[in-house]
């Protein structure tokens, strides 16, 4: 029933999307990304950036001194590996090592070396869940690419696998939650669904769900939540379309 209206939303979204043509379309994408970027910083509970604050930046891009340097950087580092996600969708470049590595090294340019996988083994605060050995994760990113490429499921179902997955092998020491919030769209998008972000609002079942994946091995709870929020994105975006 989600899946048949959310085809119904993405057909109107298109045909809206001809119409009002691709200016109207690159100022959606603009809102969406400042958006995307102010809840991706933050969900995690680490940046303690505002929205203002973040707009600002991402506006501005001009650092200032009486804000967190790394804070501000991990900002103005989501809006640009956004923008290079984006790129590699329109480019139809598949998600594979160098494309992961690639984003994440965009997302802590000039805070630490990025696109490495962890030498160490990690534990995650308040997860049940222990992340596996760093000597195991090239083997598990490796089935991560291959059951990537041979997915059976939605683009939804998918774009949830893509994301939980990541999150459980973990296989950077910093940065998995915004990479795996932006791979999941980058999921969406390659198959033709507009981007979404996770509100902070609804931080707490979204963690829940992620901690069901990776103790029960249960995406469902995910799925559903992530059909929801699509559900509502495309009304938004139809309405700003519309309007």
């Amino acid at each position: 029933m989600k899946y048949d209206l959310l085809e119904v939303d993405r057909l109107h979204f298109n045909e809206l999307r001809e119409q009002v043509g691709e200016e109207k379309f690159k100022e959606v994408l603009k809102k969406f990304i400042k958006e995307f970027t102010y809840d991706s910083v933050i969900i995690d509970g680490k940046n303690t950036l505002t929205k203002d604050d973040i707009d600002n930046l991402l506006e501005k891009k001009i650092i200032i001194s009486q804000l967190s340097e790394r804070e501000q950087k991990e900002a103005l580092n989501y809006q640009k590996a956004c923008e290079h996600a984006f790129k590699y969708v329109v480019s139809r470049k598949k998600i594979n090592e160098d494309v992961l590595k690639d984003l994440h090294e965009i997302l802590v340019e000039g805070i630490f070396p990025g696109g490495q996988y962890r030498m160490v083994n990690i534990q995650i605060k308040n997860s049940m869940h222990q992340p596996p050995d760093y000597v195991k994760v090239y083997d598990r990113m490796a089935k991560y690419f291959y059951d990537l490429e041979h997915f059976k499921g939605t683009a939804v179902q998918k774009a949830a696998y893509a994301h939980a997955q990541l999150l459980k092998v973990y296989p950077f020491l910093e940065g998995n939650g915004r990479l795996a919030r932006l791979i999941m769209n980058y999921v969406l998008m390659f198959d033709g669904y507009m981007p979404i972000s996770i509100p902070i609002s609804r931080q707490e079942e979204y963690f829940k769900y992620i901690d069901i994946f990776k103790v029960e091995k249960n995406l469902s709870p995910f799925e559903d939540f992530l059909y929801d929020l699509i559900l509502e994105a495309y009304e938004n975006y139809i309405f700003m379309l519309e309007n």
